[in-house]
């Protein structure tokens, strides 16, 4: 029996898709450029902003300066709330882009294992019969070379087709990690959209009450400059969503003066990556009011999640932190409150810090050393947001540079310092900006 040749032909309904993506592709492509075209013309308006409100600030307060720098930072919310938008969009596409390509790669899977069915059919029909039998079956000695040459070639199929086929495996888990990311991403993005919008709702207010008290006059706004300090009006307002949580404007600043000071880094700069951390959180829906951080539960939104998205490793190292933490406090782990699992990630994050289990268990002994406090206590907001001034103070604080600052932020929210995604950038942004209000108040 002559062998047939083995061929793998597509199955017509993943070219068909592999088309429509590929144009798909294109177009996505495009619209890409013209976002990424629009966000750089308005990282540009954005950098402008913040050279005049640098030298406005630079210059002696007046009440004529207070208000220019006062639009200018209107000026500046309303245009990183444009920018925020367009980042959204973006990785609103990007998702889309992820999906088509699991897509596609699902398709291709089921092709591979298809080719290797029908591949390890012909194989299992042929190694039925020993030597001799396939040889008497063949009129020549040529035809049962062929024959034997074919079926090297469908061996030499398989393994193509397996390599392929674990490749789309390893491919797919990636993509879907990958996807995942992107998605975290956006919500973060939307949550900050939302934080600043109410930042601008408050610029605005105090400018009309700043116009209202002065009445455009000059003696009265330096009289009023005489009051403002510790002003704890002023300060509820900049501190708004950690009021919400229960930690009152006054206990806030004491505090983290208190673990500024322990650390070397700027209370104002503490205050404000708290503040945005909060209120990042809470517009994420995971923050509920009270000391006690979080709505979630360890296992469902921490352990249970991980697990789900594959990631059994680090599921089981914070299952680990999270019950020697409760366990140094003599507290039991399935009632201490976490922060839920959002739309996209996992939660877990404990306390005012939102430090995960195996983070804040990094920073536990220091913490210890400077509050007095062993074991400390992440639900603990002294304890907190010592933690947290360590951890800044680690990624760049300490240098008490704008610069250093920034780099801090970006590592809080990313773990890098260096991190380019839209989401660093506007969040480093927001706290940079909440520090210079911060910093007039304290």
């Amino acid at each position: 029996m002559r062998m047939k040749k083995h061929f793998v032909v597509p199955i017509p309904g993943a070219l068909g898709l592999l088309i429509v993506l590929a144009l798909a592709s294109t177009v996505f492509a495009q619209e890409r450029s013209d976002i990424e075209r629009q966000l750089q013309q308005l990282e540009q308006e954005a950098q402008a902003l913040d050279k005049n409100i640098q030298s406005t600030q630079g210059e002696v307060r007046t009440l004529d300066s207070e208000v220019k720098t006062m639009d200018a930072e209107v000026k500046r919310r309303q245009l990183e709330i444009r920018r925020l938008a367009l980042a959204v969009q973006k990785t609103g596409m990007q998702i889309k882009q992820k999906n088509d390509g699991v897509t596609l790669l699902t398709a291709k899977i089921v092709t591979s294992r298809g080719a290797l069915a029908g591949s390890l059919f012909l194989l299992s029909a042929h190694e039925e019969d020993d030597g001799l039998s396939i040889l008497l079956k063949h009129r020549s000695l040529s035809d049962f070379f062929n024959s034997v040459h074919s079926l090297e070639r469908v061996q030499s199929d398989i393994q193509d087709t397996l390599t392929e086929f674990k490749d789309g495996r390893t491919t797919l888990e990636r993509e879907k990690t990958e996807l995942e990311e992107v998605r975290e991403e956006q919500q973060g993005l939307q949550s900050l959209q939302e934080v600043e919008r109410r930042f601008l709702a408050q610029k605005k207010a105090e400018k009309d009450e700043l116009l209202r008290l002065t009445k455009g006059r000059e003696a009265i706004f330096q009289q009023l400059l005489k009051t403002k300090k510790r002003d704890i009006a002023s300060l509820k307002s900049q501190l708004f969503y950690l009021e919400k949580t229960g930690v009152t404007a006054e206990d806030a600043v004491a505090l983290a003066d208190q673990a500024a000071k322990r650390t070397g880094i700027r209370t104002a700069f503490l205050l404000a990556l708290l503040e945005v951390e909060t209120g990042k959180q809470f517009e994420d829906g995971v923050i509920t009011v009270g000391t006690n951080l979080g709505t979630g539960n360890w296992k469902r939104d921490l352990y249970d999640c991980y697990i789900n998205i594959g990631k059994r490793a680090s599921a089981e190292a914070e299952k680990r932190a999270f019950f020697a933490i409760t366990e140094g406090l003599g507290l039991n782990p399935d009632t201490m409150p976490v922060s839920r699992r959002p739309n996209y990630g996992c939660g877990g994050a404990m306390g005012p810090a939102q430090f995960l289990p195996t983070t804040w268990r990094r920073f536990e002994t220091r913490v210890g050393n400077l509050t007095g406090h062993v074991p400390p206590n992440p639900w603990s907001v002294e304890d907190a947001f010592t933690a947290a001034a360590l951890f800044l103070a680690d990624s760049g604080a300490a240098t008490q540079t704008t610069t250093g600052e920034i780099r801090a932020a970006k590592t809080y929210i990313s773990g890098s310092p260096s991190c380019t995604k839209y989401i660093c950038q506007s969040y480093s942004s927001r706290i940079i900006s909440l520090a210079r209000d911060i910093d007039k108040i304290l």
